[in-house]
């Protein structure tokens, strides 16, 4: 079905453009021996990448507005999902934190070990997300029901700033640059 305002299209858009980080990563590989300036440069911008857009704009969606709507609603009994998703995105926070340590010890090989395990397990996310969550998301909610959450995105992305956004989505491009 084709719908307006569809909250699970603005998610699934999302984790398109993070998605674009499982091609970058592991690029990375190695890069510090001949350029280590740029690996650094890349990599720092893809930790603010992470940290702004990913878990900025993307988690808080999920985590102020969609897994308070799933607990709640009196159909989802996956209480456990909520809370192994919620746990990943808590994982994916201290990994940006380690990545971002590295680089600053210039430990470009540690930094690039722990992108390659949060890409891995980011994928991983996800798939679960995409293949299940939203799925079942878009089947227990009525229309005025995701129409609400669809504004609540909405909200979210005008109090966080929607030029930032924007500027955050074209940053993947800037990566390979």
């Amino acid at each position: 079905m084709i719908r307006n305002n569809d909250p699970m299209k603005v998610l699934f858009s999302e984790h398109e453009l993070i998605s674009k980080l499982n091609e970058i990563i592991p690029l990375l590989d190695g890069k510090w021996e001949k350029e280590e300036t740029e690996y650094a440069r890349i990599a720092e911008e893809i930790v603010r990448f992470i940290g702004e857009y990913s878990d900025g704009y993307h988690h808080h969606k999920e985590e102020e507005v969609l897994f308070p709507a799933l607990v709640d609603h009196p159909d989802f009994l996956l209480q456990g999902i909520i809370d192994e998703l919620k746990e990943h995105h808590e994982n994916f926070r201290e990994y940006n934190h380690e990545v971002k340590e590295a680089l600053t010890e210039k430990d470009f090989p540690k930094a690039q070990k722990v992108l390659m395990k949060f890409i891995s397990e980011l994928m991983d996310h996800i798939a679960i997300e995409n293949d299940e969550l939203f799925i079942m998301a878009e089947n227990l909610f009525s229309e005025k029901e995701l129409e609400e959450m669809y504004f609540h995105f909405e909200d979210i992305d005008r109090e966080l700033g929607l030029e930032k956004k924007k500027s955050l989505e074209k940053m993947t491009a800037s990566f390979t640059e």
